[in-house]
Order: C-alpha cells, then structure tokens, then sequence
C-alpha cells in the first residue's frame, strides 16, 4: 500500500472514532461535522508494455491533463518498424503493373471479339482472351488485398509505437514519481508515478445514524476546509450509504467538491455544515 494510501485511511479512521461515540440527542443539536476532504481519484499509473524507461516527462507536483504524455518508454525497434511498414505500405509498383496488365488483356479481347464476330477467329481463341482478362482482373485484386494488408501492419505498427508512450487517464496533479529513466518496465508489475484528481474533490463525512434520511443525494452543504486561506465552499450530496454500521451507529456520506482553481488540496479536514440538518434542529 502507498503512503498516500496510508495516510488516507489513518485520517479516514480518526474521523470514524471522533463521530462514533455521538448520541442522538448529540447529533440532533450539532450544525457542524467534521469531514474529510480527498482526491476524487489515486491512480498508480502503470503500462501493459514492457521495457526500459527512457523520459519522465512531468515532476511531483505538475498539474496534468487526461491524454498528456507522462512518460516514455524506450522505442527504437517500434520506430524503425513503423518506417519500414510505413515505406512497404506507400508501394505502388505491384498495383499499377497489374493495372496495366489488366488494361493490355482487356484491348486484346476487345480485338480478339471484333474478329470473332467476323468469323475471322476460334471460339477457343475468343475464351482464351476472356480468361486472361479475368485473370489479370484476379492478379490486380491480389495486388490490391496485398496493399491493404500493408497499410493495416503500417497502422498496427504506429498503434505499438504510440503504447510507448504513457499518458495520464485524468486530469489531475502529479503525487509521487515511482520510477526514473533506465529502469525497467514490468508486464504492470511496477508503477510510474501516482496522480492523483482533484477537480473534483471527495468531501467524506461519518454521521450519526439519527440523521439518516435527513440527507439525501442532492443536498447541498457549506465546506470549510481548515486551511488558512481558503474560504467556505458549497458542494452538494452525491452518494449516502444505504446501510448503517451497527458497531459504530453511523453511516457513511460522500459530496463533490469543484476544485478548478486547484485551490483546495486532497488529504485536508474541514468543517461541514448541512442546511436542511440545521433546518431540522430549529424545528
């Protein structure tokens, strides 16, 4: 397990253990609960290709996009194979010698009929040239077939050539650089780097069973991440557990957070503040 992925989970336990022990009369009376604020997502990136790392493209802390390359592996034979594929693919001798064949055979017929309609010629010599036209038509579909098998080796070859290159799945911030250029790539035994995305953030909060139902997918809330600096936000519900831990009498809530500006970073407690819970305590 990462460090990141450590952290994450000693942080998610501290806040189970603060919200447990609440008693419903507690959580009745409470207009703020303590949260946790985290990447929408962690990726460990790694590449189903194998082979030695030739560039780390970004550096821990570089803001990236989905579909960036991150990293590059080691490709001189995937290049010299795209050329070769790509020169086999752009050959046109085979096709245009047939071509002019097939034309050559088809004015003999076009002859070779006028005289047979004189009588000046064999009905054998009339079906020899019908047949070297079909032939000549078959050699310059062969020829044809064969281009296109190129140019699909010519793809293939430029499809490899491109998985030699890693590219972020996300839009997000670059966490941690696993490996550096000269190391081996392992069939996925070994991650890259870690991004993780934050646009947006996961707020996760723990509440006392005696709010369920209170909320719901959809509501909105006001977000304080504790960080000097940043101000309140709004977010809204996106996902309330539909069970509840017995040992704890709690249950689980998950909101998102836009994060445009990247101003709020994952991995920070916040305060919580749920209108239509403070709207219930009033009543």
């Amino acid at each position: 397990m990462s460090e990141l992925k450590k952290n994450q989970l000693i942080c998610g336990l501290a806040i189970f253990g603060v919200m447990a022990p609440l008693g419903d009369s507690q959580a009745q009376d409470l207009s703020g609960y303590d949260c946790m604020i985290e990447p929408h997502s962690v990726t460990e990136l790694s590449t189903r290709e194998e082979g030695v790392l030739e560039k780390v493209l970004v550096r821990r802390g570089d803001i990236v996009r989905k579909g960036q390359v991150v990293a590059k592996l080691e490709s001189s034979l995937e290049t010299i194979a795209l050329d070769f594929a790509d020169a086999r693919a752009k050959m046109k001798g085979d096709v245009e010698s047939k071509q002019a064949t097939l034309e050559y055979m088809q004015r003999q017929r076009d002859r070779i009929t006028e005289l047979y309609e004189d009588n000046a010629i064999s009905f054998n010599d009339k079906d020899k040239a019908d047949t070297d036209v079909r032939l000549a038509e078959t050699e310059l579909q062969v020829a044809l077939d064969n281009q296109r098998l190129m140019q699909i080796e010519r793809d293939r070859s430029a499809r490899r050539l491109e998985l030699r290159s890693i590219r972020s799945p996300v839009d997000g911030v670059i966490v941690e650089i696993l490996l550096v250029p000269g190391e081996s790539v392992e069939d996925r035994a070994r991650e890259i780097m870690v991004i993780a995305e934050v646009d947006p953030l996961n707020v996760e909060i723990i509440l006392p069973a005696a709010q369920f139902g209170s909320v719901q997918v959809g509501t909105p809330a006001d977000i304080t991440p504790l960080l000097p600096g940043v101000p309140v936000r709004s977010a809204e519900v996106a996902v309330v557990d539909r069970t509840i831990d017995a040992a704890s009498d709690t249950f689980r809530v998950q909101l998102q957070l836009e994060n445009k500006d990247h101003a709020i970073p994952g991995g920070i407690r916040c305060d919580i503040a749920f209108g239509s819970l403070n709207a219930a305590s009033n009543e």
